[in-house]
């Protein structure tokens, strides 16, 4: 960095010194402390499968090299650890690059969605916990054919994909990532080639089309989540950050406000997302005619959130559960119960522990490079190294 810029940070300086001052001003320690209510956990013995998930990514000139995992397990007292591990290494064409992280972000919560799913079918918990909001598993954007390719298809790469719901559908829990499996991308490309001829065989024709199909089978799995479980767990996110306003409509978020005058162990009263409907993804109209009860379903879950504080020291989370009209007595005094039990240092345990076993490195990255051999690939940034 060029000292010109670095002699800037002492003019920020200042103004980072009054930004708690700044808000002593905005908001009065007594309008905090009025939406919280002091609760002393008292924890409970539950037995809960955590999840996470994780991406990463090599850019060369032409196409990408990324790698998604997803990882699930389950702890109990004085026995050895369940778990399960789904992920995938492959290449992508992508040409939208600003939104590889879109695409990636899907297959990630694809995968941690998967061993969540399997894990807990083979273990039947008591507790679901995901990291990170549970809202934000609605907010994925369907990958667009213009992504991958210019040329304008008229909404036929999304019709073949479509056709292809039912074989997902019926193998969902067979493949880390079924839509990118042998058997159905061999199906997909023969039905690309049927359509389109030669063309229909090019990589980024291929992936427009098996990435809605991984969306579509993104879309199974979430209603698997909340609908087809038939031991019916309780589905707990736990996120560390929030940027909402919603509570104290200031400049600063309201996870930022209640760490600054908040002490004592408790939780904000729990509220509905009223807006959810509007922030749920865009199903496709090929889904909602191929899938139409689901689509319907997904749109009815209703989640509620606090933001709570259930161990010693500053952390407050934001804290989201699945509001499942089977279950009754889901308060926010039953869920701290549940995460104390589990915390060190503030965050439960097992979720810890799969941000720690499922994180894909750089180094990972650059051996999955060494093992393939694209040391050498061209990448387009060799004259400035």
């Amino acid at each position: 960095m060029r000292p010109e810029l670095l002699k800037k940070t002492y003019s920020l300086k200042s103004e980072l010194s009054q930004l708690a001052f700044s808000l002593n001003e905005e908001i009065k320690r007594e309008e905090v402390l009025s939406k919280w209510k002091n609760y002393v956990p008292a924890p409970v013995d539950r037995f809960a499968v955590a999840a996470d998930g994780s991406f990463n990514k090599k850019h060369y000139l032409g196409f990408y090299l990324y790698s998604v995992s997803g990882y699930a397990v389950g702890l109990k007292n004085g026995s050895t650890p369940a778990e399960e591990v789904t992920g995938d290494i492959n290449l992508s064409v992508i040409k939208k690059t600003e939104l590889i992280d879109q695409y990636l972000r899907m297959l990630m919560f694809l995968c941690e969605m998967k061993a969540l799913i399997k894990l807990a079918e083979r273990e039947k918990p008591k507790v679901l916990l995901i990291d990170g909001t549970l809202s934000s598993r609605f907010i994925t954007v369907f990958p667009k054919t213009d992504w991958f390719c210019s040329e304008e298809f008229e909404g036929k790469i999304a019709s073949i994909a479509g056709e292809f719901i039912p074989a997902v559908k019926d193998m969902l829990l067979e493949e880390d990532i079924v839509a990118f499996s042998k058997e159905i991308k061999e199906k997909v490309t023969a039905k690309l080639f049927k359509e389109f001829g030669e063309k229909g065989l090019r990589r980024d024709i291929v992936e427009a089309t098996l990435s809605k199909l991984a969306y579509f089978e993104y879309l199974l799995l979430l209603h698997k989540l909340f609908y087809g479980l038939e031991f019916k767990p309780v589905v707990i996110g736990v996120a560390k950050t929030s940027h909402s306003t919603d509570i104290f409509k200031k400049s600063i978020p309201d996870i930022r406000v209640l760490h600054q005058f908040v002490k004592d162990n408790g939780y904000t009263l729990p509220q509905t997302y009223v807006n959810l409907d509007e922030i749920k993804w865009e199903f496709s109209q090929i889904f909602e005619y191929i899938e139409e009860n689901i689509a319907y379903q997904l749109r009815d879950v209703s989640i509620r959130y606090f933001y709570g504080k259930y161990d010693r020291g500053r952390t407050i989370s934001l804290i989201e559960y699945y509001e499942n009209p089977d279950l009754e007595g889901i308060t926010p005094e039953y869920v701290l119960d549940i995460l104390s039990n589990f915390s060190v240092s503030g965050y439960p345990f097992p979720l810890r522990k799969a941000d720690y076993e499922v994180r894909i490195t750089r180094r990972d990255m650059e051996m999955i490079e060494n093992l393939l051999g694209l040391q050498n690939e061209i990448h387009g940034r060799e004259g400035l190294e």
